[in-house]
């Protein structure tokens, strides 16, 4: 038995690829020079595999069929190429997934006329300004709680095109939450149970090597982000100010119940100091080993401030 696999593309993936279209630049849609490798980085990038299930439940990944590639810059499938027609259908409902999690409600596919007919693309309606332009709308693949972001951020006048200008994605609220303590305000904090025990851990092997790994927030709600929004442009800051700092409600890393705020004895919460104590030198060498990243380095490509304190459980 024989199904289709979609995975993103990784960097072990890209030779593969090139070779993969070298031999079919006349079957991709569009043609032209493409940014293979910005689209890789933004997770935009989708294989699409046969993979052989034997009878005895073992899987063996195929050659590659297709791949799309969802350009966020333009809000369009820059990129489509396929071995045969068979892979379709999932390929193009996996794209739609990606463009979903962007906060996407339209998806553009630019394709040349003389292959509309051989595609069969349901759900995807020629654009009025160019025959070679077809889009689809995507508000039914909305869950309520992307429909409850991006009515908030309408609301907050965060721009509908929020997701993909900074490459976040929506996060969706966890069904269970696990404490991890009391912060450093004495506030009880929550995470997912899997990224509390590790942050535990994590804060116990530092305490081991004799530096102090203290909370600062770890889950919070959508409802709690947008309040966070509306006082600081009670304040007076500009909603431009305000998103380089604070992610848009539904796209916080926080409402995923993974992302927690560090700091330590002695330096100001939320600060870039934060970069120069011992607490975070420790956390650059270690935190991999617990499963922790660091979310928002210097130049980032989400255009978000540097942020040393916020630290993300991948697993």
């Amino acid at each position: 038995m024989q199904r289709v696999h979609i995975q993103a593309c990784g960097k072990q993936d890209l030779r593969e690829v090139r070779q993969w279209l070298a031999a079919r630049q006349s079957r991709c849609i569009p043609y032209g020079k493409l940014s293979l490798e910005r689209m890789m980085q933004d997770e935009c990038l989708l294989l699409a595999r046969k993979v052989v299930i034997r009878t005895t439940g073992s899987r063996q990944p195929g050659k590659l069929t297709g791949l799309a590639g969802l350009d966020l810059d333009s809000g369009r499938v820059q990129l489509l190429a396929l071995d045969s027609y068979t892979c379709l259908p999932e390929l193009l409902a996996a794209t739609e997934r990606l463009a979903v999690d962007f906060g996407m409600q339209t998806l553009a596919l630019l394709i040349r006329p003389s292959k509309q007919r051989a595609l069969d693309l349901p759900g995807y309606r020629s654009h009025e300004e160019s025959a070679g332009l077809l889009q689809r709308n995507l508000g039914r693949r909305l869950s309520a709680h992307a429909r409850k972001a991006l009515l908030l951020n309408t609301q907050l006048g965060i721009p509908v095109d929020y997701g993909r200008r900074h490459r976040l994605r929506l996060q969706a609220e966890p069904r269970e939450l696990a404490s991890i303590g009391l912060d450093v305000f004495e506030r009880e904090q929550f995470m997912l149970p899997d990224a509390a025990q590790a942050l535990l851990q994590l804060i116990r092997s530092a305490a081991g090597a004799g530096v102090v790994v203290q909370a600062v927030s770890a889950f919070r709600s959508v409802g709690y982000q947008a309040n966070l929004i509306r006082n600081k442009v009670d304040k007076g800051q500009s909603m431009a100010d305000i998103l380089r700092v604070s992610a848009a409600p539904g796209y916080s890393e926080h409402h995923s119940g993974r992302a927690v705020d560090l700091t330590t004895p002695g330096c100001k919460p939320l600060e870039e100091e934060f970069a120069d104590t011992d607490a975070y030198a420790w956390l650059n060498r270690h935190a991999r080993e617990f499963g922790f990243r660091l979310s928002y380095p210097q130049g980032n490509r989400h255009g978000v401030s540097y942020e040393p304190w916020h630290w993300y459980f991948s697993g």
